[in-house]
């Protein structure tokens, strides 16, 4: 059930405790107010313990930092589309309940859809519990290439505006914190200083652009690379694109969607090899079905039919793939379990990763003097018994 409790202090024994480097087996972890104390072996607890500290007992299972969900349009039958400050709070309810602590509601530039997004972010601020998990608002467009635009609206194509950044900025009331464009558009580089001097990170995707368009993007940062392969020109010897630069690249973020659907494992293993681990990004671009019950409605995207295959999920009339059925646990899973990338590691792309990206120097890790965001889950990721945000709980099983 959802809690309302004040930060106190707590020590989580009995748990493998994952790292960034690391996971320690039968270790502790121990809390107090919004920081982290203490992690490391039972034996090497700090006694005693703070007055009043509570025990909980992790039962065998792994304590993670909370997870991340840096672009998702919806889950549990909630949608971004048209979002009040209840369902954005019953959306971070969903999400706690699967071990997720902070996340970005990912839009297209609907006008209506950004401002009911602004308002419903704002309506939140007294609940910390949902307003301080919520970095900003994610926006895919509408400065993108129509050949690859995805499930973007046709309609919602505009070429780079300065002034319609601007009033996409106000419309969110402030809230936008990364924005996809693509490169190779009239007047893109124009973008980069209003997106800078406007505290929103820019993101490269859903763009046909060759190599030589990525000239400068180098020096930028921060800088995303929008779920990778998805929406981009791709790898080629003799026309390289988007992708090609996002694998030579050292520095960019780069998100990358492993549900299996989205991007076809080997293509996976490819960037896991090609990249620095440091600077990818794990993403479900999960929507409204995502982990809702089946068959409790008919799926809809933008008013479109959906139908549903392996992981994703398809316009019904044009076979358009549009978004995912999975969650960032279910892409971990994945990681671990199939593609054999360390927990340790894993786990980072979905928590220190996107911390770091954002600039959020305190959270993301299970070490001293870091955020007491904390998630207690099983070894294949499915079930969470335990969720706090800087040290007070947000979910937990009783």
């Amino acid at each position: 059930m959802p809690q309302r409790e004040e930060a106190g202090s707590f020590l989580i024994e009995n748990g493998e405790i994952v790292l960034p480097d690391r996971v320690i087996r039968n270790g502790s972890l121990l809390a107090e107010g919004a920081k982290i104390l203490s992690t490391g072996p039972a034996q090497k607890m700090p006694f005693p313990l703070p007055a009043g500290c509570r025990r909980i007992d992790a039962k065998g299972a792994m304590v993670c930092p909370a997870l991340w969900e840096q672009h998702i349009h919806g889950c549990g039958g909630i949608s971004t589309e048209r979002m009040s400050a209840r369902s954005l709070s019953e959306m971070a309810g969903f999400l706690a309940r699967r071990g997720i602590g902070a996340f970005l509601p990912t839009t297209v530039p609907h006008e209506e859809s950004l401002v009911l997004l602004g308002e419903a972010i704002d309506g939140t601020t007294n609940d910390p519990g949902v307003r301080g998990r919520i970095p900003g608002i994610s926006v895919e467009g509408p400065f993108v290439s129509l050949s690859h635009r995805g499930a973007i609206p046709e309609g919602l194509l505009r070429l780079p505006s300065l002034d319609y950044l601007q009033r996409m900025i106000d419309l969110t009331r402030g809230h936008m914190k990364m924005l996809t464009y693509a490169p190779e558009l009239p007047n893109a580089w124009a973008l980069v200083d209003k997106l800078g001097a406007s505290g929103v990170i820019p993101f490269l995707g859903h763009s046909g652009a060759a190599l030589a368009d990525m000239a400068g993007y180098e020096s930028v940062s921060p800088l995303g690379v929008t779920h990778l392969w998805n929406g981009m020109s791709g790898v080629s010897h003799k026309e390289p694109g988007l992708a090609h630069w996002a694998l030579l690249d050292r520095h960019a973020f780069t998100e990358i969607n492993c549900d299996g659907t989205h991007v076809d494992d080997a293509a996976v293993q490819l960037v896991l090899r090609a990249r620095p681990w440091e600077k990818l990004i794990i993403i479900s671009d999960a929507i409204a079905p995502a982990g809702a019950s089946p068959g409790t409605t008919r799926p809809t995207l933008y008013g479109k039919p959906l139908v549903g295959r392996g992981s994703g999920l398809y316009y019904q009339d044009t076979g358009v793939l549009v978004g995912s059925q999975s969650l960032v646990p279910d892409c971990l899973a994945r990681l671990v379990h199939e593609l054999n990338v360390p927990l340790a590691s894993a786990v980072s792309m979905a928590t220190l990763n996107p911390a770091r990206l954002l600039g959020c120097a305190c959270k993301g890790a299970l070490l001293p003097g870091y955020d007491a965001d904390i998630a207690i889950l099983d070894r294949d990721f499915s079930h969470c018994s335990f969720l706090s945000w800087e040290g007070k709980p947000v979910f937990e099983e009783r």
